[in-house]
Formats: structure tokens, C-alpha cells, sequence
């Protein structure tokens, strides 16, 4: 019998290894074939996409290196941060303004959203394979968070998610709360708490009318947010 023709199959991902075969039935060795190609394709895709986000960490933190020079030599234009600490009923001139030096807030900034990074860049390098994977002597047993600190587990692990509909509840019966890591995958759940965390010095620098330095604060945060959105892909395709 005359094979169906493979032109009518719609163009897909894994098309060109696809086209390999007729529409008669495969037998289970060609079938596992084929899943091993997809599944090898799939794999290298996937460790290009991390890499690329080790690409971006890093040009993010060379990036805040950058100014680093010429803040403490003081010749960058935002070298001191005035302030006027007096009553505001009284008229000030330049001679009442506080100068601060903003060469330590940005090594304290930089330092701080650098650690963040640096621990999403190890939970990629573990996911690589790039590090040895950490021992432990029996019985402690490793949690299921990736590379998190130690620190950082008791509070992944009390993360809980509400029902979304509270329709015809009562108000006195408990509400059953689901475990976070019972919808999510462990490392997604400990690279959003990442993401979370690069929130606030954006923030508090917009608050404080920095527009400007805000967004040059916020790019770990966008860094962190790819990274979220591609391992959330990652983990749906291979569902």
C-alpha cells in the first residue's frame, strides 16, 4: 500500500525530523527513535536559552561596573545627592544643602542586586551541569529548591496559594491553603522568589522621583523576568 504523501502534515518544530518518515504505522523501536531526536533537539535548545541568560547576567553586572570609576574619582554628574534637612519654613540657599557622597549607595545598590544575580546565574550553572552537584552526608537530605540558601528555603517552603474562587464560602470554615510546590515545579518557585526580590530598589527609586536611575536599577529585574518567562516554557513543553 502507497504511503500518504508528507506534504500535507502542517509544518512544525520538529518537521525536518518528522519528514524522515511515511504515515504508516511505526513500530516501537522507530517510535522511540523519533522521540529520542525530538527529545535531543529539545535539550539543546534549551541549554542555548540558558546559556544566553548567563550571557545577560553578566552583561548586566559589567554593565554596573561601568560607572564605578568615575564615581569614585568624582567626576560622574550624580557623584553627590543633596539634601535639605531643615525645617520647611525656612529659607534655604546652597550653603544649607547636605551633600552626600553616592559612591557608597551605589556599591551598597550594586552589591545587593549583584548577590541576587549571582545566585540566579549558580541555579543556571546547576541546571548546566557547569557545577558538581553539592553532597550531603546521610541522613540530611537535599531540598527540592535547586541551589537556594539554606536561608531562603523556610520561606519557599511556607509559600501557599489560595483558592481563586471563594464563591459561597463560609466565613468560619478554615481555608485550605495548597502548598505552592504542589502546582509549581521547586526551582520555577525559587526563581520567582528571585524575581520578587529584585522588586523593591526600582521601586523605592522611582518613589523617590529618580526616574532615571530607577530604570538603571531595573535592569536585573528585566534579566530575572526573561529568565522566569523561558524556564516557565521549558517546563510546559516537557509536560
Amino acid at each position: 500500500m502507497a504511503s500518504t504523501s508528507n506534504t500535507a502534515r502542517p509544518v512544525g518544530q520538529h518537521e525536518k525530523i518528522l519528514s524522515q518518515y511515511d504515515d504508516d504505522v511505526l513500530d516501537e523501536s522507530e517510535q522511540e527513535s523519533i522521540i529520542a531526536s525530538i527529545r535531543r533537539a529539545n535539550d539543546k535548545s534549551n541549554y542555548m536559552y540558558r546559556v544566553a541568560l548567563v550571557v545577560i547576567y553578566i552583561l548586566v553586572f559589567v554593565l554596573y561596573l561601568t560607572p564605578i570609576p568615575a564615581y569614585a574619582l568624582g567626576q560622574h554628574p550624580k557623584s553627590h545627592m543633596s539634601l535639605f534637612l531643615h525645617p520647611t519654613t525656612t529659607i534655604g540657599t546652597h550653603d544649607d544643602l547636605t551633600y552626600l557622597p553616592v559612591f557608597p549607595i551605589y556599591i551598597t545598590t550594586m552589591l545587593a542586586l549583584s548577590y541576587l544575580m549571582g545566585l540566579a546565574v549558580y541555579e543556571l550553572f546547576d541546571v548546566l551541569r557547569w557545577i558538581k552537584p553539592q553532597e550531603f552526608a546521610y541522613p540530611a537530605q537535599p531540598h527540592p529548591f535547586g541551589t537556594a540558601p539554606n536561608w531562603i528555603v523556610p520561606v519557599l517552603r511556607d509559600v501557599r496559594i489560595g483558592p481563586s474562587n471563594k464563591v459561597g464560602d463560609r466565613a468560619d470554615k478554615p481555608v485550605e491553603n495548597a502548598d505552592i510546590v504542589t502546582v509549581l515545579p521547586p526551582r520555577i518557585v525559587y526563581i520567582g522568589f528571585l524575581w520578587i526580590c529584585f522588586w523593591p530598589i526600582p521601586l523605592m527609586t522611582f518613589g523617590l522621583g529618580a526616574f532615571e536611575d530607577a530604570l538603571w536599577w531595573a535592569f536585573p529585574f528585566f534579566a530575572s523576568t526573561i529568565h522566569l518567562v523561558i524556564e516557565w516554557w521549558i517546563y510546559k513543553a516537557d509536560l
